[in-house]
């Protein structure tokens, strides 16, 4: 009589546990809810039907179940996916970085050295294809290419209007740019030479606040260079009232 009340007393319902059949139950699990009465029925129960033990703690939850246990629970699930998805960015391998060639690399590093940020292109890019911009090992001086863009008739703030393009495939660094310009402005105007403003586009800045730069044509091309961001080689504008020869 004893042993028959023991089994039909399970929290007042009668129940007993799921996987002996014989005893009152202890336990549920948080994951399947089976409940059981001992260690080795929690083992059994696990096996047998292939449970975890551990609540779906994405699984539904009815308002009325709701309960101070299952709040933090859901919190922590939160905080564990926070921290699963820190690491799996701190874990991801760094981008590749593009390599370059030798004769590039050489390239950029003497423009570092001369105070010159120069930044090159994506390979297949037009200004990467036309770059001659060279260093010379055995004189250890760099020679730059220079676009030269002549307008007429505008100012520079407008940038519009008549422009002839020409090229310069390797100035030496230690060359005064005017007498580079007025070999330019010889070939353009047959007669009396004009005054001419140079200006280069300040790089480095978004495109709502693009910005030209005066260029000191009493200088060195390496000196007007240094401290300045170069995309390739160096594009100057050059201003001038007067309309050229084409």
């Amino acid at each position: 009589m004893k042993e028959h009340a023991e089994k039909e007393t399970a929290s007042g319902t009668g129940a007993l546990c799921q996987v002996c059949k014989e005893k009152v139950p202890k336990y549920t699990c948080p994951g399947c809810e089976r409940k059981t009465c001992s260690l080795e029925c929690v083992q059994e129960h696990k096996k047998q039907y292939s449970c975890t033990g551990k609540r779906d703690r994405t699984s539904f939850v009815k308002r009325e179940d709701l309960s101070h246990k299952t709040l933090i629970s859901d919190y922590k699930l939160l905080e564990e996916v926070e921290r699963i998805d820190d690491v799996a960015k701190r874990s991801q391998p760094p981008v590749p970085r593009r390599q370059l060639p030798a004769y590039l690399k050489s390239l950029v590093y003497q423009a570092t050295c001369r105070g010159v940020d120069l930044r090159l292109v994506a390979p297949g890019m037009k200004k990467r294809k036309y770059n001659t911009t060279r260093y010379d090992g055995r004189s250890q001086t760099l020679s730059w290419r220079i676009e030269w863009r002549f307008q007429t008739d505008v100012s520079p703030q407008q940038q519009q209007g008549d422009t002839i393009v020409r090229h310069n495939s390797r100035v030496h660094e230690q060359n005064i740019l005017q007498t580079i310009l007025d070999e330019h402005l010889q070939h353009l105007f047959q007669g009396e030479t004009p005054r001419c403003e140079v200006y280069m586009r300040q790089e480095g800045l978004p495109a709502n606040e693009a910005a030209l730069l005066p260029v000191d044509m009493s200088s060195t091309l390496g000196a007007f260079l240094k401290g300045k961001v170069i995309i390739e080689y160096p594009v100057l504008l050059c201003i001038t009232k007067k309309i050229p020869d084409k």
